[in-house]
């Protein structure tokens, strides 16, 4: 997530980093940087880092994805799995 952030904010290069293609649709929910899924055909892209975290992405809340700087959003991340049992701890029972 560092990572999206980082190519979203224009920290890396246009010409270097991977396209992230933001949503155009405007609604009342989600963050205010939406990403748009792409369709594809073949699983090779379908199992990309580009399409990968397309859904995390836009789970998170507009607070944290509105941060002012990397270090900001770093530790607001971090706060909010902290309290998600699902991301922060690998040993947590999926099957409750």
């Amino acid at each position: 997530m560092i990572e999206v952030y980082k190519i979203l904010s224009g920290v890396y290069d246009v010409h270097v980093c991977p396209t992230l293609l933001r949503s155009e649709e405007v609604r009342t929910r989600g963050n205010c940087l939406k990403l748009k899924t792409n369709r594809t055909k073949y699983d090779i892209r379908k199992y990309s880092f580009c399409n990968r975290i397309v859904k995390i992405w836009n789970s998170l809340p507009d607070e944290i994805v509105a941060a002012d700087s990397v270090n900001c959003f770093k530790n607001k991340l971090d706060l909010y799995w902290s309290k998600e049992d699902i991301y922060y701890n690998y040993e947590a029972d999926l099957f409750v």
